[in-house]
């Protein structure tokens, strides 16, 4: 079967020079190319997609049978750092209750999160709103 391809022109300010990029990808992979790594875009915030990213590299990074699920020991296994009950957490992870996070459940936790944060509604998450999203978490102050 063959995969669809399309070019994709990645565009970026550096140093005051406009640099492009022409790239030809599956289509498959297009949708990740459609914005830059989140090193360049830092001043611009995160996006739904990135944010999303982040969170499912994060979490299958606890995927040790290589399944493509985390299930409850692998998770338990990778939560020595976490806060809170992991045990909790999980079950509140896994919508389905089959005993694993797949990527469904890991882009559904991550878009709910996303829009808690999203305090302007503006679908991009500044420092900012992160910043006083974790302060609300943790019951702490954002001003220090």
């Amino acid at each position: 079967m063959r995969s669809a391809i399309r070019a994709t022109v990645l565009t970026r300010v550096s140093g005051g020079l406009l640099a492009s990029l022409v790239a030809v990808v599956p289509t498959s992979l297009a949708a990740q190319t459609q914005e830059l790594p989140p090193t360049v875009r830092a001043d611009a915030g995160l996006s739904l997609p990135t944010f999303a990213m982040r969170h499912e590299r994060r979490l299958l990074a606890r995927d040790t049978d290589g399944d493509g699920k985390v299930s409850r020991a692998e998770f338990l296994a990778g939560a020595e750092r976490s806060k809170g009950d992991p045990g909790r957490r999980f079950a509140g992870l896994d919508r389905n209750g089959d005993g694993a996070i797949d990527k469904g459940e890991i882009d559904a936790m991550a878009a709910r999160r996303f829009a808690q944060l999203d305090a302007d509604c503006d679908g991009v998450l500044t420092v900012g709103e992160r910043t006083a999203g974790k302060a609300r978490a943790t019951g702490s102050d954002p001003a220090g």
